[in-house]
């Protein structure tokens, strides 16, 4: 046999369920925001993809004809090798070169069909959103040089990466309401990194796009996809294009979790604009926020404590926080203060 599944592969099984190729991890944090509890959730410059895919624009595909050509891909770099050689490359377990481009006696791990690729003419390099998709959802209205360093994208490990040939060809231009990985413990991966990639290129995605991955991203059975970090992108076009979130966690003083207390965001005129209530396990999402300036509101209620405005100093006024098109601004943590004459303390979630 060319290859061998991670089925009988431990090795693999354990790339495969450890979130190695998530997002989360692939790029240093972003934001200045202190920390008001230890606990903060997410992370500065963290975001949970659910949260990302709602500053994405949605809208039915458009633009002319797909033109392949106008990607210029693969192009050569300055090692000589094209694109596509260096992904192979540095997705190979062996490194050793048999010449300046190419690789003596690799494996390939292909982590959407579970596949240890050893046989080259096996392997392929797939755009984690197809060039066709990408047209479609805004690139064709990209300058030339635009839509070359998309289809060339090697700063991150997912927006190209090494896929079985016979998978690619399967897959296609399909995007996650026709194709989701043959391998359904990919599945959480795939769609948070499908997000992310058009996050950092401000692409757009249609109706049924959306549904099926928020489907995936808001998964609650476990919690496993709805709560696992992804680092928020840098983007690769200025400015953003969808609505901007705040994102955060509210913890007592000694860093319990509470989930009885409402989330608000005012605008610059002290407008309400969005409210929220935290969930259960303490964090909160205030989405599809339009760019300016907010003022983040935490209010007690029936959890025993004070209502308070989110600041950088406990107690100090409130923060204003900027929030430009597409953008999250995350870690908007705060431990919230007993009430005064407050009997006892609220009940933790969980």
């Amino acid at each position: 046999m060319k290859h061998c599944t991670t089925l009988v592969a431990a090795s693999l099984l354990a790339l495969c369920g450890s979130g190695a190729s998530n997002p989360a991890g692939q790029f240093p944090a972003a934001g200045s925001h202190s920390a008001v509890s230890p606990n903060r959730y997410p992370f500065d410059g963290q975001t949970i993809g659910k949260a990302l895919l709602n500053t994405l624009v949605r809208q039915a595909p458009g633009g002319p004809d797909f033109d392949e050509s106008a990607f210029e891909y693969p192009i050569v770099g300055p090692d000589g090798c094209t694109t596509r050689e260096r992904v192979i490359i540095d997705g190979a377990s062996e490194h050793t070169l048999g010449s300046p481009c190419t690789v003596l006696y690799p494996q390939w791990v292909s982590v959407w069909d579970v596949n240890v690729l050893v046989d080259p003419d096996e392997v392929d390099v797939a755009h984690m959103v197809p060039l066709e998709e990408a047209w479609y959802s805004g690139a064709w209205a990209w300058t030339a040089k635009q839509r070359r360093d998309f289809a060339n994208d090697l700063s991150n490990s997912f927006s190209l990466r090494v896929l079985t040939a016979s998978t690619n060809a399967e897959r296609g231009s399909s995007d996650p309401a026709h194709w989701w990985p043959p391998y359904d413990g990919a599945h959480c991966n795939y769609a948070a990194e499908w997000v992310w990639v058009k996050a950092r290129w401000n692409l757009s995605v249609d109706p049924a796009e959306y549904e099926a991955l928020m489907t995936q991203l808001d998964e609650t059975e476990y919690n496993l996809c709805r709560d696992k970090p992804v680092y928020v992108p840098p983007l690769g076009l200025n400015p953003g294009r969808g609505p901007a979130a705040i994102i955060g966690g509210i913890f007592t003083p000694s860093g319990t979790p509470y989930n009885l207390i409402g989330v608000q965001a005012y605008d610059a005129n002290h407008k309400l604009v969005r409210e929220t209530r935290v969930r259960v396990e303490g964090s909160y999402e205030l989405t599809g926020l339009p760019p300016g300036k907010y003022t983040v509101k935490f209010l007690g209620g029936s959890s025993g404590t004070s209502d308070q405005w989110y600041s950088d100093v406990p107690g100090g006024p409130p923060e204003v926080l900027t929030l430009k098109a597409g953008t999250i601004t995350s870690g908007i943590t705060v431990a919230m203060v007993a009430a005064p004459g407050a009997v006892g303390s609220a009940a933790p979630a969980g």
